[in-house]
């Protein structure tokens, strides 16, 4: 590795693991009972949940109808979709009580329920709740963190599932309507417009380019379906900013974009193709890095997973990333718009900088592929 020098500043171990805001704003990404957002980021590969099914059914999205009048009124909106919709409470190892819950979507009639991976982190069992009362256990097929989307199969036929419409036409202001399990209240109705369209309200982290909405969206309802006019799921609701002064800013995640994650998962366990480094890293800013020895910007290094190809050139944990293939890397978004232009087995071009000797290293490492 070839240095380049840095200035000086004394060493010190940085241990502060922060929760990211947005002027001011919570922004809760979670089930019930889960409400933070770790700035600590993951780009390790990981194991899948399951093995590999096969291939995933077909889901066709569909076209918005033909006339264009104002669509269904909210109460048909809800008897069409709401049988399609489920409940999802989440267990530990041996515990009797749930650690969590969310809402799902029936994808298909054979069993394969959509949510959002947030709602099933840390959870070894699901059980899931129809809108007849049944139960059913569930098997988590996959999990996609970087997305927050995940599968869920249930060993049951004859199921209602959505229909599914496509969210690339979508409009401000359009009518639409959440459905889910707000709160521990099965079946709850809440009904807005779309406020916003390609919204990234994660920092480091693969985002969908998400749909804002004015219908309440709460702790619950993650997982669920953003329905259109017409009772086509368009959205799986997923967030919500919560905090004084703030109201009706929900987000859910496009579902023309997530079915291929979806895809995915149900094939492999996981986002097959996607390139990874092996490292957990946090983000550096004004208030973690200089107090602790550390620049303002680029992302530390917490973590390197056995395997990776950093550990071989020499790359350890304390070091920080601030360059990627000539590009000044400040944040972690710069970081993954960097690895999303490569694919495993590519070799990547790093600016390591060592708070040690106060040097930056240049080093090519070969990019892993990600399994979670």
């Amino acid at each position: 590795m070839e240095p380049r020098k840095r200035r000086k500043g004394p060493v010190i171990l940085l241990m502060l693991v922060c929760i990211m805001v947005s002027l001011g704003a919570g922004v809760i990404i979670g089930r019930s009972g889960n409400s933070s957002v770790e700035a600590i980021k993951n780009f390790m590969p990981q194991t899948a949940t399951q093995e590999p099914k096969g291939d995933a059914p077909v889901v066709e999205l569909q076209p918005l109808p033909e006339y264009t009048d104002g669509g269904y009124d909210t109460t048909e909106i809800f008897e069409k979709v709401n049988p399609s919709v489920v409940s999802i409470n989440v267990y530990a190892g041996t515990s009797v009580s749930p650690i969590g819950s969310g809402t799902g979507i029936i994808m298909t009639e054979d069993g394969y329920i959509i949510t959002n991976a947030h709602v099933v982190d840390g959870g070894t069992s699901v059980n899931i709740v129809f809108n007849d009362e049944t139960q059913i256990r569930g098997t988590i097929i996959g999990a996609d963190s970087d997305t927050d989307i995940a599968v869920i199969k249930v060993d049951k036929r004859g199921l209602t599932a959505a229909e599914f419409g496509d969210s690339t036409g979508l409009k401000i202001g359009e009518r639409v309507v959440a459905i889910g399990n707000a709160g521990g209240l099965s079946g709850t109705c809440t009904q807005g417009i779309i406020s916003g369209l390609n919204r990234d309200m994660d920092s480091g982290a693969r985002s969908l380019a998400l749909i804002q909405t004015s219908a309440a969206i709460n702790p619950g309802n993650s997982g669920g379906p953003l329905v259109n006019r017409f009772g086509q799921v368009i959205g799986i609701t997923s967030a919500k900013i919560a905090a004084t002064d703030y109201e009706g800013i929900g987000f859910a995640i496009p579902i023309t974009e997530a079915m291929p994650i979806i895809t995915s998962l149900i094939e492999n366990g996981y986002v097959a193709g996607r390139a990874v480094l092996g490292v957990q890293v946090i983000e550096l800013n004004e208030s973690n890095g200089p107090r602790n020895g550390l620049p303002s910007k680029g992302v530390y290094i917490a973590s390197i997973t056995v395997g990776s190809d950093l550990a071989n050139k020499g790359i350890r944990e304390r070091d920080v990333i601030v360059e990627a293939n000539g590009k000044e890397i400040i944040t972690t978004d710069d970081l993954l718009e960097e690895l999303e232009k490569f694919s495993p087995g590519d070799t990547m071009n790093l600016g390591i900088y060592r708070p040690e000797n106060d040097k930056v290293y240049n080093v090519d490492v070969i990019l892993m592929e990600a399994q979670s």
